[in-house]
């Protein structure tokens, strides 16, 4: 589910801005974007995510506020600007060349002067990014909280019109048997210009009621769509949204069985209405970890 959460976090010369996205996804994904002097604490941020998320797809990014990137020290490697000199009037000597080693000349090399960075204990500075981090998410939570009730009314609503559905086919089925019965006669009687014999009618009749029989699969349907609501009521919802996805496959399955072997145009043009709901089902169910 789509979220965000910002917060801004600060304790004596560490300042963070935390923002956190997150988008539909099948399995998580975690991108974390930082400053490189943060790097060593990017494994417990996506620890962080990992721990209270289990689909998605989350992008994080966290600024260090303040002058910490000036806050780094010059240093002269002298030992090399030596090395240099030296070289430099070793060539003049040689060759007898004109001219002065000056400084603009020496500091133009690679190398000679260089910022270091001022090293920082990141057990201290995640003290205050976690402080961050953890609010952030929560902020984001409670948006994917509030989009997933939205989320969880709009399934309901597709699964009662699949239990209509449902209820229509059950009504319509026991009829099947008689329309089949009724086509073979007819059609026994055209070919072969007289009465067939009712016996080889009424054996034949319950050959092909046994064939176009959905009872079982509307039971099936009718089970897979108690267990999809009872999950979803469920107040652990941990890997929840892998076991609605194997629902909703299983009920496509009965869905497509039932159709190939409905004799009825109004059955199979429920079960084209089904499928359609199925699949809006499904893909919000992609939402749901």
């Amino acid at each position: 589910m789509t979220g965000y959460g910002r917060k801004e976090v600060s304790e004596a010369d560490a300042r963070f801005t935390i923002e956190i996205r997150s988008l539909n996804n099948r399995y998580l994904d975690i991108q974390v974007k930082a400053p490189r002097a943060l790097a060593a604490l990017e494994a417990r941020v996506k620890k962080s995510v990992q721990e209270r998320f289990s689909r998605g797809r989350f992008e994080l990014f966290i600024t260090r506020n303040g002058d910490h990137e000036r806050a780094g020290k010059l240093a002269v490697n002298e030992p090399l600007a030596r090395q240099y000199i030296d070289a430099l009037r070793d060539l003049q000597t040689r060759f007898g060349l004109v001219g002065d080693v000056n400084l603009s000349m020496v500091a133009g090399f690679q190398d000679i002067v260089a910022v270091a960075e001022t090293k920082e204990d990141p057990d201290a500075l995640w003290q205050v990014l976690s402080r961050g981090l953890t609010q952030a998410l929560e902020e984001l939570d409670r948006m994917r909280t509030d989009e997933g009730a939205a989320l969880a009314r709009d399934i309901l609503s597709r699964l009662e019109t699949i239990e209509r559905l449902i209820a229509a086919i059950r009504g319509k089925a026991p009829s099947l048997v008689e329309l089949a019965r009724k086509r073979m006669t007819d059609t026994l009687s055209r070919l072969l210009n007289e009465q067939p014999d009712p016996v080889r009618v009424a054996q034949e009749i319950a050959i092909l009621a046994e064939r176009t029989d959905v009872t079982e699969e509307l039971t099936r349907l009718a089970s897979h769509m108690a267990q999809f609501r009872a999950l979803l009521d469920e107040s652990s919802r941990e890997g929840v949204g892998r076991k609605l996805d194997f629902l909703i496959q299983e009920m496509g399955r009965e869905a497509n069985t039932i159709a190939s072997k409905s004799m009825d145009a109004g059955i199979s043009l429920d079960v084209v209405h089904i499928k359609a709901e199925l699949e809006k089902v499904r893909e919000q169910v992609q939402n749901i970890e």
